[in-house]
């Protein structure tokens, strides 16, 4: 896997013991780099993918340490409350990589799925996080809706954030107006290309 992330210098700039949030965990990729890294992170991981979702725990069921430092949630993450979220996904029955909310979104995803879902602001409140080190978005396409409509009070509980950011369209859903928006939450930001439609953010509460 590309490690998009830089692992390598992100775990300079956590502490020893981060509390993270990881919303689009996949199949646990960045969870086990991580804590190959950090052994005493806690890590929330929401993957709402079941093919994902069994990769991810044989890779927790082969490594019982991680059990202890990793909480899997079989959930989409949202900003609006919502009962179901119908998203459209790859038809194999491998690992998922793209999953998105837009049906325009992929042209291979041909599959729908009814998945569960919690808000970013119950993930929060009801684990009592005071203090978030670390916010993982690899959501494709619902970072919009997961920080747009989350109260600011509880997103400026989030230290640093590392989000992939997809150009949906001209009005709020892509890299110019979301850049701006989370700036005027208090963070510094940069962020770079990945491809032609899909970008690198990181976040650092000022």
């Amino acid at each position: 896997m590309a490690d998009v992330y830089e692992i390598d210098t992100l775990v300079h700039q956590l502490p020893s013991n981060p509390v993270v949030i990881d919303i689009g965990a996949n199949a646990g990729f960045f969870e086990a780099l991580l804590l190959s890294k950090i052994n005493q992170a806690t890590i929330y991981a929401y993957e709402p993918i079941p093919a994902n979702v069994k990769t991810f725990q044989r890779m927790l069921q082969g490594n019982p340490r991680l059990q202890h430092q990793v909480r899997l949630f079989q959930t989409a993450v949202t900003g609006l409350p919502l009962d179901k979220l119908e998203l459209f996904a790859e038809a194999a029955e491998n690992s998922q990589v793209v999953a998105s909310r837009f049906a325009g979104f992929n042209e291979n995803n041909t599959q729908k799925l009814d998945v569960s879902c919690v808000t970013l602001s119950a993930i929060i409140l009801n684990n009592n996080l005071q203090s978030i080190d670390l916010l993982k978005l690899d959501c494709e396409g619902s970072e919009y809706d997961i920080l747009y409509h989350t109260a600011p009070e509880l997103i400026k509980r989030i230290n640093r954030m590392v989000i992939e950011v997809h150009d949906i369209d001209e009005d709020q859903n892509n890299i110019s107006a979301f850049n701006e928006y989370i700036q005027s939450l208090g963070y510094s930001t940069t962020h770079e290309p990945i491809n032609a439609f899909c970008h690198m953010m990181e976040a650092i509460r000022q």
